[in-house]
């Protein structure tokens, strides 16, 4: 009679992509037992999340904030040690319209809202019938309720505004909001996401660490064998275990290594070409994808301006080229030296793609051009900037796409040797593609269930 050999050794694990839905699975995996290691193609970890020091200047180059909505985020600063670093800043929401700036103080919401004069008295009673539906539909307006924003997936925003709304309304609220918030057109965007994003975005505060929204992917690389440019070219489940195919900067041509797991944690295109083994519902997903580009150009000054907006959502109907423009030094303590200005524009797709062949000092001029139109001239003199063109910022959540989304959650083979992990399939950004990695580790940490945890150091 043989004695039970008790739990087998615990599994190894390759994270490819060391954005913020990777970083989240290989912690998630760490802290499960399983030998992590993350292969990201960049010089370093954040992926979209991106930030830079210019001299005093904190710059961050891709996502601005972690909202209050963030619970799952804002849970996992705290469970990293990172609480030192954490602050919460009240939002005062700018809302230009044909260059005047208007606010919305979003910790006085009903108050400010009949005082703005952003938009007339009749267009704020038709707004009524907004909040009315956002009200109506709440239940499905979660980051885990997909079925019921697939039942409200039914017209685009645009088509919504003008049934439901009028064109004020169209103009300076939904189009501004989907485009300042998602860097999406409301021609080409779901209703559900407006509705989505007045139930989940206009919060009276929003939080931040002091070195910067990268922050946490930073501190989460250091826990987990984070290897940087190491690119993935392949991926193999052989059936047995999975071959994961690299190059980097130290090896002659490419290597492979074998792992018990893989998770794929990367934006759409190279997923598809690094795992030709890709089930028919993820390659459904994947392939369907759509990135819209991004500029985002920051700008240090020697003054701030007086102004107490925080974000400032403009009008694609005023403005094309721009989406927004973040107040910096209001959004977070340390951002800039105390006296001088921070500023960020972000520049619309339609811009980018106009000037695909312009240099840096072009975007720059503008973006400078910008920040005098929006605060009636420049505050001081420009001490430093950083930018970056963003080729894929944010997937396209246009008409339809959430009952895909709904439709593909219901048939992830929870038993893969290989993982999926992105903002892909639920609303994007930050938050979802944290939960993402948390999930994707969640069924491999089941799948492995009778391994025996590894000692963690």
């Amino acid at each position: 009679m043989t004695s039970d050999p008790g739990p087998l050794p615990h599994s190894t694990a390759a994270v490819i992509g060391g954005g913020m839905a990777g970083m989240a699975a290989a912690y998630e995996l760490h802290k499960a037992g399983f030998a992590v290691t993350v292969f990201e193609s960049r010089d370093r970890v954040g992926g979209r999340i991106w930030t830079v020091r210019k001299g005093d200047f904190v710059m961050d180059l891709g996502t601005a904030v972690y909202l209050g909505t963030y619970r799952e985020a804002v849970a996992m600063i705290h469970e990293v040690e990172l609480t030192d670093e954490f602050v919460e800043t009240p939002v005062m929401f700018g809302m230009p319209r044909q260059g005047k700036q208007h606010y919305l103080d979003l910790a006085k919401p009903i108050r400010s809202s009949i005082s703005t004069q952003v938009i007339s008295w009749p267009a704020k009673i038709r707004a009524l019938r907004l909040f009315a539906d956002v009200f109506k539909h709440r239940a499905s307006l979660g980051y885990d309720t997909y079925d019921g924003l697939a039942e409200i997936d039914t017209e685009t925003v645009l088509d919504y505004s003008q049934r439901v709304l009028n064109t004020e309304l169209a103009r300076y609220i939904s189009a501004p909001l989907v485009s300042g918030t998602w860097v999406h057109e409301d021609h080409d965007t779901s209703v559900a996401l407006l509705h989505w994003t007045v139930r989940n975005m206009l919060v009276k505060s929003v939080f931040n660490l002091t070195s910067g929204v990268a922050g946490l992917p930073v501190k989460l690389a250091t826990l987990v064998d984070t290897r940087l440019e190491h690119t993935v070219t392949n991926v193999t489940d052989t059936g047995s275990a999975v071959d994961v195919t690299y190059s980097s900067p130290s090896s002659d041509g490419e290597r492979t290594e074998t792992f018990d797991t893989v998770v794929i944690a990367t934006t759409a295109p190279p997923a598809v070409s690094m795992y030709p083994q890709m089930d028919d519902n993820h390659r459904r997903l994947y392939e369907t994808a759509r990135y819209h580009r991004l500029g985002n150009v920051s700008l240090g000054f020697s003054a701030r301006p007086d102004d107490p907006g925080t974000f400032s959502m403009v009008s694609p109907y005023d403005d094309p080229d721009t989406i927004a423009v973040i107040a910096d030094h209001n959004k977070a303590p340390g951002r800039a030296p105390a006296g001088k200005g921070l500023i960020s524009v972000l520049l619309s797709p339609a811009y980018l793609d106009r000037t695909d062949d312009k240099d840096d000092e072009y975007l720059l001029d503008h973006a400078l051009e910008r920040v005098a139109y929006y605060y009636g001239g420049l505050p001081g003199t420009l001490e430093e900037y950083a930018l970056m063109r963003w080729p894929e910022s944010v997937p396209v959540l246009d008409k339809g796409r959430f009952k895909l989304i709904a439709d593909f959650r219901k048939k992830v083979d929870r038993q893969a040797r290989v993982q999926f992990a992105s903002d892909l399939d639920r609303i994007p950004g930050l938050n979802g593609a944290l939960v993402s990695g948390q999930e994707a580790a969640a069924r491999l940490k089941a799948r492995f269930a009778n391994r025996r945890p590894a000692t963690l150091p």
